[in-house]
């Protein structure tokens, strides 16, 4: 069978020969919708001959049955190239080609000698090629309708006609007002009356009129209108005292017609729905309006009430009005309806917390009835999360906070703030626990609430951090002022001890519950660290609020960091080391009050430290667990050399000691460890500052005579630390020099000729291991020093025996440099003994006659120029000669 004969109605399936209606049931067949449908039974006729080309495939035998022949084929998308005329049916499609559009024939009326139309259903086709169209038929060459049946929609545009009614609509609102307020007056009752029903029964029915027609744009315009004159009639009927209503007051008046503009809002929508098969927005603005004007109404109504009481009545008369809006099914009456409640509902909630802020004692809230507005806003709120699913979460979140404020606020206002604290760490308790399960709306909400009594918490917190940190500055501004038993003079002043362990405990089980919640399921990975964090913060405020003795603050935070660190080793508790780090720095800030108690913690925090570094995993962690762990035991070892009463000369004389037996301890014993390199250069910086101590001359060069000392020994004992040697050389350099400030001299070769000597000994040295390296970069150095601190005062005094010793030295490094062909000697010597020859001579020459020093200097000015080729080639030779050494 096929679906596309040309000579049956598509939709009776009557025979039809050209004509532009079918005979039988009427269908238009000069449509555009039957052109779309030609379309589709094409491709109908083609997807069915393709499948009929395709291999069955192996199926159970079954007798035979004939396929019914539906009466209308279903439409469907015209995914397949549309049927292919008859002659070339047999034609295999390729697959994936674009379907040609094939134009819906053109019903062109019978000619006199065609056959008439036979009535009635045509039977089904035969079996094999189709039968050609009927001549009456034919296919014109016209495009093909666009292929989708839904028509793109049209795009929204103001329109002259519309343009026309807004102004019209507008004009007689206008003028409506300009009636009542300028010819009302001249109006007799009975007139007043008639006028106003005549206009808006007049208004009304065109409003009907135009529903049913149904013009959209005009039905807007009119009912707008048709409103806006039964508002005027309701308020003129009650200036004037009609039907009873002059005895309302304005407040009143606004409610009740709120009412009525509701009712009469829904009741349009609903009528002309059908009519329009679309919903008015001017009813739902209207619905709107009604809504906050009676709600502004009827929070006028008690004058003598309460800001926040009024505000609450609003909102429930509003709230009451919007339920009203429910049956009318409108969208957008629904939208602005919720819009109008919600502006009320922030009013109403913002003058509760306002009013009862003024009035925060128990006794005003509970029985002045100053807390009764924000308890109705939350039951409120719990009513709108049941009725409006849509704003759930806030809606529940708002009634905690509404709940927690009333519980919180009268205890803040009767203090102490120790109960305070308590109060707020047991709510937030309660409210984390309580909100730690589910994914759903309510329990989303709660979470959500509780979130201010949860930041209630870390607020309380850090006011006592504040307080601990203002503590220890304390102490470090007056340091070893205190005695080892004294308590803790905290800047907040007394605590009561009973809120300190309920803060603590209720901070530790809060942040257990938070980090349960949903929401925060990506910091699960490190739940542990916010564990250990919260428990560092609670400690240490909590020690400090306590106000214990120094050594019992201490002893605790040790004895913390202590624990945590055995825990995180032995894997009962991944807590991070970094913990144990805070809690021991914390200690020993907190330690400095007491000299005693800053010893011993020290040296104990610095051992516990080092013990974590050494066993604990993590390379960054664990260098700076062992650098101040380090640091730490060194300068407990002074502070418990200081407490001895050894002289003050001894206590970096021992961080010295220590520093460098660290030193050596951790290269000699464990050398492949990873912390060795961090506990060395700590260390070195802990030996560094005690180098540098104030003391004698004698003193500072007994320190740095033991550190040069001690750091060449460990160059020479440790391979991979060769390198000391230079700095523990340049360590005895310092000592010497201060040993020889502490014995008096005066001349400077004391302290520069002997590193000037050790210097050209080094410098020999490394000029015979190394003989391709220029005699400067080795000889340098040690020329100058032992040479150039000589030479001011020589040339000052050329006759002493300082000049002498000069000029002998200067002598001996000349004839080594000749001797050697060594460059730097040569040039030193010979610049030194020039220098002294001519101080030497300059007295005789300054002495003699001028006339005889001018003939002098003229004669070897002529025998210069008489000999000036000579001297050019000896001057020369004499630079070659100097660059040919080395």
């Amino acid at each position: 069978m096929r679906f596309a004969d040309p000579q049956a109605c598509p939709q009776c399936r009557g025979a039809i020969a050209g004509q532009p209606a079918c005979p039988h049931c009427g269908l238009d067949l000069t449509s555009l919708e039957v052109r779309q449908l030609w379309q589709v039974l094409l491709q109908a006729d083609d997807l069915l001959a393709r499948a009929a080309r395709r291999p069955r495939a192996q199926v159970p035998h079954a007798p035979a049955q004939a396929a019914p022949v539906p009466p209308q084929a279903p439409p469907a998308p015209p995914t397949a190239a549309p049927h292919a005329p008859p002659a070339q049916q047999a034609a295999p499609v390729p697959p994936r080609q674009a379907p040609p559009q094939t134009p819906p024939p053109s019903f062109v009326p019978p000619t006199p000698a065609s056959a008439p139309p036979q009535p009635g259903p045509v039977a089904p086709p035969q079996p094999g090629p189709a039968a050609p169209p009927h001549p009456g038929w034919t296919f014109p060459s016209m495009p093909a309708p666009p292929a989708p049946v839904r028509a793109p929609a049209r795009e929204r545009s103001w329109s002259v006609g519309t343009i026309l009614l807004v102004l019209g609509a507008f004009g007689l609102v206008v003028a409506g007002l300009i009636f009542v307020t300028r010819s009302w007056e001249d109006i007799g009752l009975a007139g007043r009356t008639l006028i106003l029903l005549g206009v808006t029964a007049v208004i009304g029915g065109l409003g009907v009129w135009v529903t049913r027609r149904p013009l959209r744009a005009s039905a807007e315009a009119v009912w707008a209108v048709f409103l806006a004159l039964l508002t005027l009639d309701f308020f003129a009927a009650r200036h004037e005292g009609l039907v009873g209503l002059g005895s309302l007051d304005v407040a009143a008046g606004w409610v009740m017609w709120g009412m009525v503009a509701v009712v009469l809002s829904v009741g349009l929508s609903m009528w002309a729905r059908p009519h329009l098969s679309v919903d008015l927005v001017v009813p739902a603005v209207a619905a709107g309006l009604a809504i906050a004007a009676a709600g502004a109404g009827a929070g006028a109504v008690g004058d003598d009430w309460d800001v926040a009481w009024r505000a609450v009545v609003a909102l429930v008369v509003t709230g009451l009005l919007a339920l009203w809006t429910r049956p009318a099914g409108s969208h957008v009456m629904t939208i602005v309806a919720r819009v109008v409640v919600a502006a009320f509902y922030v009013v109403a909630y913002v003058a509760s917390l306002v009013e009862l802020a003024a009035h925060p004692s128990l006794d005003q809230a509970a029985a002045g009835g100053h807390g009764g507005p924000l308890l109705l806003m939350g039951l409120t709120s719990l009513a709108v999360a049941w009725l409006v699913p849509v704003v759930r979460i806030p809606a529940v979140a708002l009634a905690v906070v509404a709940v927690s404020v009333l519980v919180v606020t009268p205890v803040l206002d009767a203090g102490p703030e120790e109960a305070a604290w308590s109060v707020v760490t047991l709510l937030a308790v309660v409210l984390a626990a309580t909100a730690s399960r589910g994914t759903g709306d309510w329990v989303r909400g709660a979470r959500l609430g509780a979130t201010p009594m949860v930041a209630a918490v870390g607020v309380v917190q850090l006011f006592l951090l504040g307080e601990a940190l203002g503590t220890v500055g304390r102490v470090v501004d007056d340091p070893w002022r205190a005695a080892w038993d004294a308590r803790l003079a905290s800047v907040g002043g007394d605590h009561a001890a009973w809120a300190v362990p309920v803060v603590l405990a209720g901070l530790l089980v809060t942040t257990w519950f938070v980090l349960a919640w949903p929401e925060l399921t990506s910091v699960r990975p490190w739940r542990s660290s916010v564990l250990g964090a919260a428990l560092t913060l609670g400690v240490v405020t909590s020690v400090v609020a306590l106000r214990l003795p120094v050594w019992g603050g201490v002893a605790s935070l040790l004895a913390v960091a202590a624990v945590v660190a055995v825990l995180r080793l032995r894997g009962v508790w991944p807590v991070p080391t970094p913990v144990s780090l805070a809690l021991v720095l914390f200690a020993s800030a907190l330690a400095l009050a007491s000299q005693g108690v800053s010893a011993v913690t020290w040296v104990a925090g610095g051992a516990l430290l080092l013990g974590i570094a050494f066993v604990s995993a993590g390379e960054v962690l664990r260098l700076v667990h062992a650098s101040a762990g380090t640091l730490l035991l060194v300068s407990g070892s002074a502070a418990v050399t200081a407490l001895t009463d050894a002289d003050d000369s001894a206590v970096p004389l021992v961080a010295v000691v220590v520093a460098l037996a660290l030193m050596a301890a951790v290269r000699l014993v464990v050398p492949e460890h990873p912390v060795a390199p961090a506990v060395e250069i700590a260390a070195g910086a802990a030996l560094a500052v005690a180098l540098v101590m104030p003391g004698s001359s004698g003193e500072i060069a007994v320190r740095w005579t033991i550190a040069g000392v001690g750091l060449i020994a460990l160059s020479v004992t440790a391979t991979s630390r060769r390198w000391l040697v230079w700095p523990g050389m340049s360590a005895l350099v310092v000592a010497y020099v201060a040993l020889i400030v502490d014995s008096g001299f005066s001349f400077v070769e004391a302290y520069t000729l002997p590193l000037g000597v050790a210097g050209l000994a080094a410098g020999v040295f490394a000029a015979t291991k190394k003989p391709d390296t220029s005699t400067w970069a080795v000889l340098g150095p040690g020329l100058a020093v032992s040479l150039l601190p000589s030479v001011p005062q020589s040339l000052a005094a050329p006759t002493e025996l300082r000049a002498l010793l000069l000029g002998a030295g200067a002598l001996a490094v000349l004839a080594i440099g000749i001797r050697l062909r060594w460059q730097a000697p040569f040039v030193a010597g010979t610049t030194i003994l020039t220098l002294l020859v001519l101080f030497n001579i300059g007295p005789y020459a300054n002495a003699a006659p001028r006339a005889v020093v001018i003939a002098a200097v003229s004669a070897v000015l002529l025998g210069v120029g008489i000999t000036w080729e000579d001297r050019v080639r000896d001057g020369r030779r004499l630079v070659t000669y100097v660059r040919s050494m080395r």
